[in-house]
């Protein structure tokens, strides 16, 4: 009998969903609601949602808009993800500009991997 080992799919991540999800730490530090924010920057909670879950992209207006709320700057959000994404290449994970073609599991083990980054931040 022979087995052969199933792969394991190279972890994956966009780059919308990396801003969005450190767009979404900064809110919960913030103690804000998504539908507080949503209402800030002039979109309904769900799109404002799918805009944390890089399933939309953010534009440069709803990006500056939202570091508005935050009490930062875009740069700043974007200086966070970078180092994210940095200490994310350096786990084997790979940054795409878009929805790559790849296998949900290589993108569930990136939002792990950046869950445990995030939290060992805090």
């Amino acid at each position: 009998m022979s087995f052969t080992a199933t792969p394991i799919p190279k972890p994956t991540i966009t780059y919308a969903v990396l801003v969005g999800r450190i767009v979404e730490h900064f809110r919960k530090q913030a103690k804000m609601h998504q539908e507080t924010m949503a209402n800030a920057i002039g979109v309904s909670q769900s799109a404002y949602s799918r805009l944390e879950q890089g399933q939309s992209g953010m534009s440069v207006t709803q990006l500056w808009m939202i570091a508005v709320q935050l009490k930062t700057t875009p740069a700043a959000l974007l200086h966070h993800t970078e180092q994210y994404a940095n200490q994310l290449r350096a786990q084997g994970v790979e940054i795409t500009s878009d929805k790559a073609e790849s296998p949900a599991g290589g993108v569930l083990i990136a939002l792990g991997i950046l869950a445990a980054l995030i939290a060992a931040a805090s």
